[in-house]
């Protein structure tokens, strides 16, 4: 049925195929021949390709599979634990590094405590926080308790119920605090004090109760005989004590300074509000840093007193109220010792109002006031002292025959004339008892001696010219007939004008001779020959 032409393709194919054998033979060429009317071969359809798997790679395939990427081996737990702590670490070192960078804008920005803010990490979510740096964020539970007069070491009549180890640990505690009080930051001490009502209160105890230099035993001797005793917890004692003392005196002198380096400072304004509000300072507790330290720490406790005064001057203020309180507690004393010196009596039936206080008490209460006194005179501002010498004394006027013209039965007196008679009534106390002289009479002699000196040398002080020297002698000769009362002050009052004069160039060698005619020794030997 095909045509020649077709037949002879057949046949050709047909030879091929069987010449080539089986492997030649494909089906798809001859389908396509088949189906073709032009009469000319074609070649069959491309194949498609399918994907073969790869042969693992065997002995001698390792360079054919070189080009191919290797699989990442997994990290171990060493590796992985490494890693984390040196992220740990980054992190670490970019903290520290924020709060150093913010110390150092905070250095720079010179910025007031009240104003400035220091950056802490928060609690709860660990991050950066600002906290105002007065701020009762910093302040801390210390514990402290409370100065009482039972812890005071090296009173004469100490009290036998007190034990001496219970003290002494108390002491050591009280010291701990006060070290650690020191060692705050200075915004962060401020917190304290402004925020903490029983740290402020413990001080105030300490002023109150810790001893004057008048309360004490002569020093040497009494270390003599703690020695001989062998007593070692006394002798831990007196260390505790004079270290507490010293930490006491230590952190009123930097609470009286708002500035402790250019970027740690209060200003003044604040300060003087903060001291003020919070009883930091007042005057009482002025004259007890003062009747405390004075002897033994001039230079400071001045320092401390101008400067609060100079930056809250509402404490001048006050000075006019804490003054006539001072000079009604010395009036008080004053009375019952005029009574007893004049061989009254005390009680109710004599005739007399009774006073509120008996001699023994005025005896045992005269030396810290005679001491607050002496305080204002040393270490307050002049025009303080001023304000004291004018103050009113009301006395009776049947104490003193120059006060009899007086209307009411009092008079008003000068401070220098109220401590003339002050030391009458002791001299004439002390005669009456019929006993030798104990130390704490002396002792308040002693106090009563300086303070009159004080009084003296504030009156008729070089700075008021020549003339006030010759006022002076002509006081001193006007108390002729208490030759007591002249020794007394020259042994313990009138060293310090002396001196001052002598200094000034104002008064010759015979003018010192005389005062020392009226007086006895003023000058200690060889002064006059160093002052010229």
């Amino acid at each position: 049925k095909f045509g020649s032409s077709s037949c002879s393709f057949l046949v050709a194919c047909g030879h091929a195929a069987i010449k080539m054998g089986k492997q030649g033979y494909d089906k798809r060429v001859a389908l396509a021949n088949a189906l073709n009317n032009s009469g000319v071969a074609k070649a069959p359809p491309p194949k498609k390709e399918v994907a073969q798997p790869q042969p693992s790679a065997g002995k001698g395939q390792g360079k054919r599979k070189k080009d191919q990427p290797e699989e990442t081996p997994q990290k171990t737990k060493k590796e992985i634990e490494e890693e984390q702590r040196k992220l740990i670490q980054d992190n670490e070192r970019q903290r520290v590094q924020f709060y150093q960078n913010e110390a150092a804008k905070k250095i720079q920005a010179k910025q007031g405590a009240e104003s400035s803010v220091t950056y802490v990490e928060d609690k709860d979510t660990r991050k950066p926080k600002a906290v105002s740096d007065i701020s009762d964020y910093w302040k801390a539970d210390l514990g402290i308790l409370p100065f009482t007069p039972d812890d005071n070491v090296g009173l004469a009549d100490a009290l036998d119920d007190v034990d001496p180890q219970d003290r002494l640990e108390f002491l050591q505690m009280f010291d701990e605090k006060l070290q650690r009080l020191l060692r705050l930051r200075f915004h962060v001490f401020w917190s304290q004090f402004i925020y903490d009502e029983k740290v402020r209160r413990c001080l105030d105890s300490y002023l109150r109760f810790g001893l004057r230099t008048h309360d004490l035993p002569d020093g040497e001797q009494a270390h003599a005989d703690m020695m001989n005793g062998q007593d070692l917890v006394a002798v831990e004692e007196q260390k505790v004590a004079r270290d507490i003392s010293r930490r006491v005196l230590a952190t009123f002198v930097r609470l009286s300074r708002p500035q402790e380096s250019p970027s740690d400072f209060i200003s003044d304004g604040k300060f003087a509000q903060v001291i003020y509000e919070h009883s930091i300072f007042d005057v009482p507790k002025l004259i007890d840093i003062c009747a405390i330290y004075g002897d033994s720490n001039r230079i400071t406790v001045t320092k401390i007193v101008h400067s609060v005064f100079m930056l809250q001057p509402l404490y001048k203020d006050d000075f006019s109220s804490v003054v006539q309180h001072m000079l009604s507690g010395l009036h008080q004393c004053c009375e019952p010792l005029q009574q007893s010196a004049s061989g009254g009596s005390t009680s109710s039936g004599s005739g007399k109002k009774s006073p509120d206080l008996s001699v023994e008490d005025c005896l045992a209460f005269l030396p810290d006031i005679l001491s607050c006194f002496i305080a204002i005179f040393c270490f307050f501002p002049e025009d303080l002292v001023e304000q004291l010498l004018s103050g009113r004394l009301d006395v009776p006027a049947s104490a003193s025959d120059a006060l009899a013209e007086a209307d009411g039965g009092v008079a008003p007196i000068p401070l220098a004339d109220l401590m003339v008679l002050l030391h009458d009534a002791l001299t004439a106390v002390q005669q009456r008892s019929g006993v030798e002289s104990s130390a704490e009479h002396n002792s308040t002699v002693m106090l009563l001696s300086r303070l009159l000196g004080l009084v003296l040398g504030f009156r008729m002080a070089p700075k008021r010219g020549a003339s006030a020297f010759e006022e002076l002698l002509e006081w001193l000769r006007s108390q002729a007939d208490r030759s007591t009362l002249l020794l007394d002050l020259g042994k313990h009052g009138l060293e310090s004008a002396a001196m001052e004069w002598l200094a000034s160039g104002l008064v010759d060698d015979a003018q010192l001779d005389y005062l020392e005619q009226l007086c006895g020794p003023v000058l200690p030997a060889g002064e006059r020959r160093r002052g010229r």
